[in-house]
Formats: structure tokens, sequence, C-alpha cells
């Protein structure tokens, strides 16, 4: 199957560093492609595993887009998408499953706290909904928005137990380290570009244009 791997990470080359060692036994026969927003010198285990450095935090939205467009450029069809602090021990199998049986019209999500964890996402819906809105600062509410504008586009999103990470920790706080703040912010634009929080929107359209 046609897919490869994202993740998109800062700050956080402890965890990062654990997954890719067990990355490199599990799916040795997918490539990983890393951003590194923190020029942390990442040492990658193995030839699949190839790693694109920021100078820049280019945020969550920022990063999956220039990640996914990457992905594009390199022919693939299907991403999977990964946080840094998360291990997905599932084999490469597993995947190629998911995206045989359900195609390129379904965006699939970990089904356990709906969170964007892990999530497989199609060449196809991305095409048509377009970009992760980069309007969302750092992280928080770019995942809401991009499933809130899939649906709006006649997709349909599943929530898998496949995609449940059986590793999921976070080596920071947002008050430790501002990098991964936007909380407030992001809310308010969601609201405004919306009409609501998560799952109360009024508009069809952003801004309700």
């Amino acid at each position: 199957m046609n897919y490869c791997v994202l993740i998109p990470t800062i700050n956080r080359k402890d965890l990062l560093t654990e997954a890719l060692n067990c990355y490199k036994d599990l799916i040795p026969d997918v490539n990983i492609y890393i951003l590194d927003n923190g020029n942390q010198n990442i040492n990658v285990p193995a030839e699949n595993i190839k790693c694109h450095v920021r100078t820049e935090n280019l945020g969550v939205a920022g990063s999956w887009n220039y990640l996914i467009n990457l992905a594009i450029s390199e022919g693939y069809e299907y991403f999977l998408i990964l946080n840094d602090d998360v291990i997905l021990k599932k084999p490469s199998g597993v995947i190629s499953q998911i995206i045989e049986r359900y195609g390129e019209n379904i965006m699939h999500i970990p089904k356990h706290f709906y969170h964007m964890s892990a999530f497989i996402l199609s060449k196809k819906i991305f095409m048509q909904v377009g970009e992760f809105d980069e309007n969302f600062k750092k992280c928080f509410f770019e995942d809401n928005d991009y499933k809130y504008r899939v649906k709006l586009a006649g997709f349909e999103i599943t929530y898998r137990d496949e995609l449940g990470s059986e590793v999921f920790r976070n080596s920071q706080t947002i008050e430790l380290n501002p990098l991964l703040g936007g909380y407030i912010e992001n809310k308010e634009y969601y609201i405004k570009k919306w009409g609501g929080i998560p799952t109360e929107e009024q508009y069809k359209t952003p801004f309700n244009a």
C-alpha cells in the first residue's frame, strides 16, 4: 500500500528517539519523514527514516502541511501522521489493511479520546479539503478545524482501535514550554471562524461568509 509515516517534532528528542528505535524494526518497509522544528540533531537509526530540519517552529498545522506536501511530491497517496510523544506499535500490514478496507474517502483517527495523535489521511481528502489552517498558531484546535472541514466536504471520519498508541506520553507541559502554547488564542479564532466551540459550530462556511 502506497503510504508513508510523517512525524513533526520539537524538543522531544528523547521520546522520538525511543519511538524511532521501535519503528526501525516494526515498519522497516515504510519510509518515515521527520520534521524537526527544534534543530535537535536527531540521529536516525535506519535508512528508511529521513529527517528534515527547520530553523523556526512551523507549529502543528504548518508542520503537517509541510510533511504532507513533501509526501505528495514523493508520490504517496496516503499518510500516517504521528505525534512525537507516542509509539504506535502496529506493523505496517495493519495500516495497509485499514487503507485497503476503507479507501481514500475516509479519514481515520484513534478511537480512544478521539485525538489526532495517530491518524491516516489520503491525498484525495487533503487535495479537496485543503491544507491545515496555519492561522492556528503553535498547537490546539487545528485538528478540530480540520475534522469539521472534512465533514463539511462530505467525507467520513472513522475512529479506529488499531490507531490507539501503546505509549502516550508528554515530556513537557505548556507552562514549561511556551513553544507548545496557543490554546486561548486558537480557541478564540476557532469560535470566530465557525461560530462556536467544537461540536457547537454554527457556520457552514468560514466566518459565515
